[in-house]
C-alpha cells in the first residue's frame, strides 16, 4: 500500500511538470509591427524575450488578424502609427500609408478600407476559436493616441481591445515617442500618460514614462506563477481523486461516499 502512495506521488510530480511544460509551449509571445519606419522596433523587442513570434511587416488589419491565429496568446507586444479609431502602418520613404486599411475599433468610423479589420471582426474571429487569448495575457500598444475616446463611437479603442480579449492593454493617450531605445533598454514617453485598462474596469494611469522592458519581463513572471499555482491545484484535486481511491477501505461505498467519509474524518 506505501509502495503505491510513493508512485502516486511521483506521479503527481512528473504529471505537474509535464504540464507546465506543455502550458509554456502552447502558449505564444506575438510582437508585431504596422509600418517599415517602427519594423525595427521587433527586433530590439526580441532581444528581451525567448521564443516570440516576431512579424514586422503587417500593413493591414487584415494581415494583423492573421498573426493573432493559432496558440493562446500570453503577451501580444504591437508597435505602429495610431489614431483614436486605429493602428495602422506608412511607408514614409513611398509615401504611402495605411490607414484607411488599419487595424479600426468600428465599422461605424470614417475610412473603413477593404483590406481593414475591425474590433468586431476580432470578437467573430476570438468566437470561432481562431484567436484565443491565455487568461491574465498582457497586450502593449506602441501606438499613439489609442488611449483616448474616438468622437465617432464614445469608445476607446484600448479600453474596447480589452474587453473584447480578456486581456489586459497598456497604451498611451498622446503622442508617443523613445526615450531610450537600444538593446538593452527601450523606454517610452507620452505627452500624457500611459493607461493600463482592463476588461470592463476602471482604467489605471501608470505615469508619462513606460519601461517596456521591465513590464514585459514582469509580466511574463508573474504569469508563469500563475500559471503554476493553478496547475498544482489542478494535479493537486486529480492526486485527491487517486487517493480516495485507492487508500480508503471499500466498505462497499461509492468513490462519492467514500468521499464524504474523508470529509468526515477531516471534521
Amino acid at each position: 500500500m506505501q509502495a503505491k502512495g510513493l508512485f502516486i506521488q511521483v506521479l503527481f510530480v512528473l504529471m505537474t511538470k509535464a504540464s507546465l511544460l506543455s502550458g509554456q509551449t502552447n502558449q505564444k509571445i506575438l510582437v508585431t509591427a504596422m509600418g517599415e519606419d517602427v519594423g525595427y522596433r521587433v527586433r530590439l523587442t526580441n532581444k528581451h524575450l525567448e521564443g516570440a513570434d516576431c512579424q514586422r511587416k503587417l500593413n493591414t488589419g487584415q494581415q494583423v488578424l492573421t498573426a493573432l491565429r493559432g496558440k493562446p496568446i500570453k503577451l501580444w507586444v504591437h508597435f505602429s502609427h495610431g489614431h483614436h479609431s486605429r493602428m495602422f502602418g506608412k511607408i514614409p520613404k513611398r509615401k504611402i500609408s495605411y490607414f484607411s486599411n488599419g487595424f479600426i475599433i468600428s465599422p461605424h468610423v470614417e475610412h473603413v478600407g477593404k483590406y481593414s479589420a475591425t474590433l468586431d471582426d476580432l470578437r467573430l474571429e476570438i468566437a470561432r476559436g481562431n484567436i484565443q487569448f491565455a487568461p491574465n495575457s498582457l497586450i502593449v500598444l506602441g501606438a499613439c493616441a489609442v488611449a483616448v475616446p474616438n468622437p465617432d463611437t464614445g469608445f476607446v479603442f484600448a479600453q474596447a481591445l480589452a474587453d473584447v480579449t480578456g486581456a489586459s492593454v497598456i497604451a498611451g493617450e498622446h503622442k508617443t515617442e523613445p526615450f531610450k531605445e537600444n538593446e538593452r533598454e527601450m523606454v517610452f514617453t507620452n505627452v500624457k500618460n500611459f493607461i493600463k485598462f482592463r476588461p470592463y474596469q476602471t482604467p489605471v494611469i501608470m505615469g508619462s514614462r513606460l519601461d517596456l522592458v521591465a513590464q514585459i519581463k514582469t509580466h511574463l513572471r508573474e504569469f508563469d506563477q500563475q500559471a503554476r499555482m493553478i496547475t498544482q491545484q489542478e494535479r493537486g484535486a486529480l492526486y485527491y481523486d487517486n487517493y480516495t481511491t485507492h487508500h480508503l477501505p471499500n466498505n462497499g461505498h461509492t468513490q462519492v461516499e467514500r468521499e464524504v467519509e474523508v470529509a468526515t474524518r477531516n471534521d
